[in-house]
């Protein structure tokens, strides 16, 4: 058995035909469903097992959901076939349910953080996260809804909350349809569960949400994620009328969630606007900037691992650890700043021996510093593979290290360091740093 137990969802059916959980996921799942249930005829590899719901609800359709957009499918024959009932579907922690009305979608439920009401009213701009803070907690203790502590505290107006929460159960819809998981589809649903009603074509958000998941798999190749800096290119080319007001808040600072939340407008609207502008070459992304030591490591780590892997293909790794070391040493910084955190055999450093350190070294702004002292060892060992590769295997490695050092590449607000405590003995120890550089540049170029 131990191959099946692999897995926290496993059950086993024993010879008495006893049920017995054997991952915790399953054990934590039939604790929930203590009770008598009723065995329904299946086919050999599924079993399925029903209790009796409050409202008589049949089982009409369930299936497995394998890649994103196959419930499309199911949902196509609901709205045509104007069927009425309400559409589960989980993933491993996501829970969506969409309510049908005569092919209508009349509302949806959902536990996806992003997609509560309060997360969509911060998303469009409507209120700001203090705000947000503020009426949740209101809603805590009165134990109203979210919306009517909302225009309690007048941050919101019943106008500007209907469309909202109207939008919500679209973008719940959206997600929905690119869920992966499992889907149940019961003939009926209890209207108290309902909540607040809509009147949406299903057909019609079915062909909007085919046409997202089309364009956003384009719009990926240039905007890979909503955390990414849309930046001005200051071209001077005339900016389209209908992307003036994107096109104004993108500083290079907010990201494209950022640029959303000021313009109003949700993920796929700011990244669809944002990939127009730069097919006009009016913007260029940044990717984000990583922050706190382990997040600085993570994103020069693979550099140093891709330079010790070309010296090591090549027969020179050896060398070029030596050099590495002695310019370590010179430096009189990186012995404290990488002391129980390596290099390991790869060249890659421990991120958390690499903050432990840290901490007693920088000033108040340790990220910029560490930032520019990785910048300083990882370029020196990029100078000193190149005294060691054929052209052709420089160029390639100098490339891609390019490619990898893209989120920490320097700027004008961070390539100044921040000031940097050292001991005396820790400086004394060590011989000059010109002097180590010194003897490593006069190595002949292959």
């Amino acid at each position: 058995m131990a191959g099946m137990s692999s897995r926290a969802d496993q059950l086993r059916v024993d010879s008495t035909g006893t049920i017995h959980p054997i991952g915790r996921t399953a054990s934590q799942e039939l604790r929930q469903r203590a009770g008598e249930w009723r065995l329904l005829p299946s086919a050999h590899d599924v079993l399925l097992v029903r209790s009796q719901r409050p409202d008589g609800a049949t089982l009409k359709l369930c299936g497995e959901i394998k890649t994103p957009g196959q419930l499309c499918d199911v949902i196509a024959l609901a709205a045509q076939s104007t069927w009425t009932g309400e559409l589960v579907v989980l993933t491993e922690s996501h829970q969506r349910t969409i309510f049908l009305e005569n092919g209508m979608l009349v509302g949806a439920l959902t536990n996806v953080p992003e997609e509560r009401l309060g997360e969509m009213l911060y998303r469009f701009g409507v209120v700001t996260r203090e705000q947000l803070d503020a009426a949740l907690k209101s809603s805590t203790e009165s134990g109203k809804r979210l919306g009517e502590a909302a225009i309690d505290l007048d941050f919101v107006s019943a106008e500007e909350l209907y469309p909202m929460m109207a939008r919500q159960v679209e973008e719940v819809f959206y997600g929905a349809t690119q869920a992966t998981g499992v889907f149940y589809f019961f003939d009926k649903f209890d209207e108290k569960t309902l909540g607040r009603r809509h009147n949406l074509n299903a057909a019609g958000l079915l062909m909007e949400a085919a046409r997202r998941m089309d364009e956003m798999r384009y719009f990926r190749d240039k905007v890979p994620s909503d955390v990414y800096l849309p930046t001005p290119t200051h071209s001077g080319k005339p900016i389209p009328d209908e992307l003036a007001e994107v096109y104004h808040n993108c500083d290079g600072k907010r990201t494209v969630a950022d640029v959303g939340r000021r313009v109003g407008m949700l993920e796929f609207e700011a990244t669809r606007a944002i990939f127009q502008l730069i097919n006009g070459g009016l913007i260029h992304m940044v990717a984000p900037r990583p922050h706190g030591p382990g997040a600085i490591m993570e994103a020069f780590n693979p550099a140093l691992v891709a330079i010790h892997k070309f010296c090591d293909a090549a027969g020179r790794g050896g060398e070029l650890r030596d050099g590495l070391g002695r310019f370590a040493m010179g430096a009189g910084i990186y012995e404290p700043l990488f002391m129980g955190a390596g290099p390991l055999g790869d060249g890659s450093l421990k991120p958390a021996g690499v903050a432990r350190n840290l901490a007693a070294l920088a000033g108040e702004d340790p990220d910029s510093w560490l930032t520019q002292q990785l910048h300083e060892y990882v370029g020196f060992a990029l100078f000193q593979a190149g005294s060691l590769l054929p052209r052709d295997s420089e160029g390639a490695l100098t490339r891609e290290v390019a490619e990898l050092l893209k989120p920490v590449r320097p700027t004008a607000e961070t390539s100044a360091p921040a000031p940097v405590h050292v001991s005396t003995s820790q400086a004394a120890s060590a011989p000059p740093r010109a002097q180590a550089i010194g003897e490593d540049s006069k190595w002949p170029r292959k």
